[in-house]
């Protein structure tokens, strides 16, 4: 009996799992905020620095640890309530999200840079992105309507983060130390490619939607 409740888990299996990573994915983007809170303070950062990356690693195994949660079930699974791949793809994207604010954090350390308005600006702004994504996740298997209006404006702060993010190169080309230059940029492509994401996460469930139509 437990092998055949393996092959046909319920689909709230599945939602948990994907909520657990969107959940995770949202306070990942809330603890890379305190981190860039923290490196605004230079002196004496080090210690700080490296506390809070700490934490973001954490979630971020969290949120590993959560998509092989997921891939097992799909594997496991003679029945999904999504197709498998629109499974995978949507964990796989919010996984992303958590890899880009480590990647951040990492690299920002790593050069030691610290944040500027645009940078703190861009990660304000991708954490409302992600707290919509975290909502529609959430009502992807219960209220398609109100999941769709949770889409929209994912996709939409995806647009305002691109509009930042081009803001951000622009002065950030019109000064002359050229090190800082391509250092930082890095980092904002970074954040560049996390609001990516959410753009992808948000299609994916918009066509998951247009499917049960």
């Amino acid at each position: 009996m437990r092998i055949w409740d393996q092959m046909f888990k319920k689909g709230n299996e599945f939602q948990r799992l994907l909520v657990e990573q969107a959940t995770l994915a949202h306070e990942g983007m809330k603890v890379l905020y305190e981190f860039l809170g923290v490196s605004s303070d230079v002196q004496d950062s080090g210690e700080k620095r490296h506390n809070m990356r700490l934490k973001l690693k954490k979630t971020e195994e969290s949120g590993d640890k959560a998509r092989r949660e997921l891939i097992n079930a799909i594997n496991s699974s003679l029945v999904t309530p999504l197709e498998r791949q629109d499974l995978f793809s949507l964990s796989n994207v919010l996984d992303d999200i958590l890899d880009y604010a480590l990647n951040t954090a990492d690299e920002m350390i790593i050069y030691e840079v610290y944040p500027d308005f645009y940078l703190t600006k861009m990660v304000e702004k991708l954490i409302r992105g992600v707290s919509y994504l975290e909502g529609a996740v959430e009502d992807l298997f219960r209220n398609k309507h109100i999941s769709n209006s949770s889409i929209v404006k994912a996709k939409s702060m995806e647009n305002e983060i691109e509009e930042t993010y081009h803001e951000a190169l622009a002065l950030l080309f019109s000064g002359e130390n050229f090190k800082y230059m391509f250092k930082m940029r890095e980092v904002l492509r970074h954040i560049s490619n996390a609001a990516d994401r959410i753009a992808d996460a948000a299609d994916i469930m918009g066509n998951i939607i247009i499917k049960d139509m």
